[in-house]
């Protein structure tokens, strides 16, 4: 295995631990103050004055003079459907279960995206469906109902 390879693996493993911490977190939140919505904002007020730190420190700047050739849904869709993930996943979490709402979620992200990486929708590489991806996802699937069951 390569160099970048492992990194690749390692940050993945990370940011998915990390967003295994993070929806919870706003979850208790949420069930704390009895609101979802408010936990959305803060969540999302705490990242916004974050990213807008990070990119003034170190963002290229021609990025920005690119975004009036990009599609306007590349620039909203995104913004839009990470608020319904996040205040979803903070409604969910105090009523379902974190883990539930996760199993659930990881297969619902499995399914779909192996769609997307098969047309390559959204500039994502070709990645055709092939009989091991259908079983993984099948397995990933038929986990999801033991831990929601169980």
């Amino acid at each position: 295995m390569n160099g970048t390879l492992v990194f690749y693996l390692v940050l993945s493993v990370v940011v998915g631990a990390l967003g295994a911490i993070h929806v919870p977190i706003n979850g208790a939140l949420g069930a704390r103050i009895q609101s979802t919505l408010v936990a959305t904002l803060i969540f999302y007020g705490v990242a916004f004055l974050t990213i807008i730190t990070l990119t003034a420190l170190t963002a290229d700047r021609s990025a920005f003079r690119a975004l009036p050739d990009v599609p306007a849904w590349y620039l909203v869709l995104p913004g839009l459907i990470s608020v319904a993930v996040v205040s979803g996943h903070t409604f969910l979490i105090p009523r379902f279960g974190a883990i539930n709402v996760f199993v659930v979620a990881v297969f619902a992200q499995t399914a779909v995206r192996v769609v997307i990486s098969h047309f390559g929708w959204f500039e994502s590489p070709v990645d055709p469906i092939s009989v091991q991806k259908l079983a993984g996802a099948g397995m990933v699937a038929l986990g999801s109902v033991f831990v929601v069951r169980s």
